[in-house]
């Protein structure tokens, strides 16, 4: 990256595959359900940033079909030829996934008519700047869609005193490695210093009691 060095915290490529399988599971419904309220349709040309294994972007080929077309990027190797054998597994031919990062994907500005990203800015040096990037590369009218966590409104309940330990863990890591696990509560504020003049917010609250889905924050 030109300006900023940034460290990922997590498993990337064929090792991260099973946990973004996971992840994608419990957060999926409501990130399908978000994009189609923002007005994601066939015809539209999508950019999703930090695309990891191609999940999303990979679901939104499908929605935006043959008139549309899809671009991932992701700076990770790895993650860039998990996505692309998941576009060739799934027959897509109207989505490419590109080595790229957030502050500098070398892409046209005002070339895309959605932008969006889940749980990346949390992850970056300059949520600002990655974000003010994505903001260009949307055309006038366009939307940039993020989805970002809060650390603060996960639970376990009855209460788990190896939770709450977790949690504190988790605060002292992000703060260690200058990550944002709280920014969700605030990104309405970051959209507006990026440009991004009249936000709206949602929540997407998923939970699990039995099963797979629990072994998310693990």
């Amino acid at each position: 990256m030109a300006k900023h060095a940034e460290h990922y915290i997590l498993a990337t490529g064929g090792k991260d595959v099973q946990r973004l399988r996971l992840l994608h599971e419990v957060y999926g419904p409501g990130t399908e359900a978000a994009l189609q309220r923002v007005g994601l349709r066939p015809g539209m040309r999508v950019l999703e940033v930090g695309s990891g294994s191609g999940n999303i972007a990979c679901w939104v080929a499908e929605q935006v079909g043959p008139t549309g077309s899809v671009v991932g990027i992701d700076n990770s190797p790895g993650q860039i030829e998990q996505a692309r054998n998941q576009a060739q597994s799934r027959g897509l031919t109207n989505i490419e996934f590109q080595l790229a990062d957030a502050y500098s994907p070398r892409l046209p500005e005002s070339s895309f008519d959605l932008a969006y990203c889940r749980l990346v800015l949390i992850h970056l040096t300059d949520p600002l700047d990655a974000l003010a990037t994505m903001r260009k590369l949307v055309r006038p009218g366009g939307t940039v869609l993020c989805e970002e966590l809060d650390l603060e409104t996960w639970l376990c309940d009855p209460p788990s005193k190896a939770f709450n330990e977790f949690v504190i863990f988790n605060h002292a890591l992000g703060k260690e490695q200058n990550e944002h696990f709280r920014l969700g509560a605030s990104l309405h504020r970051l959209f507006r210093e990026a440009g991004l003049k009249e936000p709206e917010v949602a929540s997407n609250f998923p939970m699990a009691v039995r099963g797979e889905k629990k072994r998310l924050l693990c």
